[in-house]
């Protein structure tokens, strides 16, 4: 259970630190980095701050998730999902850009 509930967790709070402290310049050791994100300075802030609102909703429902089930395995599929999503919703909205 504790397990379960460590994911969501690292996720929320990897999420709220990147929100509170997000990185002030294109750096490759702390923020979302992709080819997509690193391109200028708007696109890479852009990408942080969603990225950080994302995983803490994410890390949230996870949470949820591992609270109501207690199974490891839902937990875990859970979490694989939610960080393909997190790539997905913030690639997406770059390339509106």
């Amino acid at each position: 259970m504790l397990l379960n509930l460590s994911l969501g967790a690292i996720l929320f709070i990897s999420g709220a630190v990147l929100f509170l402290f997000p990185p002030k310049k294109i750096n490759a050791f702390y923020g979302y980095r992709t080819y997509s994100s690193m391109k200028n300075e708007w696109t890479w802030k852009t990408a942080n701050r969603y990225g950080s609102q994302l995983m803490m909703i994410f890390g949230s429902i996870l949470l949820f998730i591992a609270a109501t089930t207690g199974h490891f395995a839902t937990t875990a599929v859970s979490t694989i999902i939610s960080f393909l999503l997190i790539n997905i919703l913030i690639e997406k909205k770059l390339k509106k850009m």
